[in-house]
């Protein structure tokens, strides 16, 4: 027999699911923000490419809050201070991913070059370099085996030869110590390709491969990152297929393409598509500054670019400033527009209702409204709620300033928070902020 307290249950969420459909049917400009439920916790998606020193970007490290950090080539020959550096990446709890094959070599990525073997032809040079690693480092870091083997550039040999060589990183990782314990991700290729996919995790399974966390590169623009999301779904229904590789997760390596490198709204729509799909984390790409000659986000410590080379904010700083703010207390949300991103979330000393807002659509208007328990809503003791609005632009905000006010007003009656924006640009980010 059904309990009292069940039936009660199901009474509860019925109506809480006529309400919902009676509020948003056919809306699609309204947005509903649920200040009845506390807010919950969520883990970052960010993760940076590459850099000279980290001490110098402490600061930045602490506001910013990166879960990922991934690199080799500037620390190829120094393993004392590779290992220095690691440890100051975990002291902020970010998983460091190394690339072998940027230790392995950087510079000389064709056999047809000379000096330069490939490690399907002789596995010894590559398998000592590995296991010299783990016993440094050990389970301390995730092994990245090779970037972008699918293109001429940085492998140039054929997809064959590469699996081979994954297989050699993998025996010796895996044969080190505790290796059966030690994070490996791959393939690490330029562009989301299911075929591509399929035959390497073919390979390792026929191979009897580990594979702890499965990776592909998105350098692309918003369109791209949206579409990231059916990828991300795609690659979960064949992982599925390979139980015995034991594929806990999957992780973008890099994201961002070269042109959009410094527009807010594209990262945004990148970090909403991972956390939207529960995609561990992406690593924003760096690239050569169009405008600057000479300039490359890899290697002048500028977190990829969302700092200049003095060291000053670009915008898309910003974008992370403000969704590290939101990791601690992220609050439920509606809405059918599928264009429309939101994050809501409450600030630190929860005195303020926060909303990080991207559009990509045609809609340039969105109505907000709020459902909330006198209980615990926030506002209960104010005679008015005072909404600040910022936006977050690529051509309008210059280096060196705040994101740019453009609304300031009170709501006097409190007790009914609702309010509209206008003519939303689908090129920048904005804050809301109610308090």
């Amino acid at each position: 027999m059904i309990s009292k307290k069940l039936i009660i249950c199901i009474i509860i969420l019925s109506v809480f699911i006529n309400i919902k459909s009676q509020i948003l049917s056919n809306d699609t400009d309204k947005v509903i923000i649920d200040l009845s439920v506390k807010g919950k916790k969520r883990e970052s998606v960010v993760g940076f490419l590459h850099f000279n020193e980290l001490e110098p970007l402490e600061k930045d490290i602490v506001e910013l809050k990166p879960k990922y950090w991934r690199f080799g080539a500037k620390l190829k020959d120094n393993p004392v201070k590779r290992k220095e550096q690691v440890n100051i990446l975990l002291k902020y709890d970010i998983v460091p991913i190394i690339v072998l094959s940027d230790i392995y070599d950087e510079e000389h990525w064709y056999k047809e070059k000379g000096g330069w073997i490939r490690p399907s032809d002789d596995p010894r040079k590559f398998t000592t370099m590995i296991k010299s690693l783990y016993e440094d480092l050990g389970q301390k870091v995730v092994f990245d085996v090779w970037n972008e083997p699918n293109g001429k550039e940085v492998w140039g040999g054929t997809r064959e030869e590469y699996f081979k060589t994954f297989k050699v990183a993998h025996d010796a990782l895996r044969s080190s110590p505790n290796g059966n314990n030690a994070l490996i991700t791959g393939p690490s290729i330029s562009e989301f390709n299911l075929e591509y996919i399929k035959a390497f995790l073919d390979y390792c399974s026929r191979h009897n491969l580990k594979l702890d966390i499965l990776n592909w590169h998105d350098l692309g623009n918003q369109k791209n990152a949206i579409e990231l999301q059916n990828n991300i779904k795609k690659a979960k229904e064949l992982i599925k297929k390979y139980p015995n590789l034991s594929i806990k997760s999957i992780y973008i390596p890099e994201i961002v393409g070269v042109d959009e490198q410094f527009n807010p709204l594209t990262l945004f729509t990148y970090l909403y598509s991972l956390e939207k799909e529960n995609a561990q984390g992406g690593c924003k790409a760096c690239w050569d500054n169009p405008d600057i000659k000479g300039e490359n986000s890899c290697w002048n410590n500028s977190l990829d670019g969302i700092l200049s080379a003095n060291g000053e904010r670009r915008s898309v700083w910003w974008v992370y400033k403000y969704y590290a703010e939101s990791l601690k207390s992220r609050l439920a949300w509606f809405t059918q527009n599928k264009e429309l991103m939101i994050i809501p979330y409450l600030d630190d000393d929860k005195s303020s209702v926060n909303i990080i807002l991207g559009n990509i659509g045609k809609e340039k208007n969105v109505n907000f409204n709020f459902i909330k328990n006198e209980l615990n809503y926030k506002f209960k003791n104010k005679s008015k709620v005072n909404v600040e609005i910022f936006r977050i632009s690529e051509k309008k905000l210059n280096m060196k300033q705040l994101p740019e006010k453009i609304s300031n007003y009170s709501i006097k009656n409190y007790k009914q928070i609702n309010f509209s924006m206008k003519n939303i640009n689908s090129e920048d980010v904005y804050l809301i902020k109610l308090n």
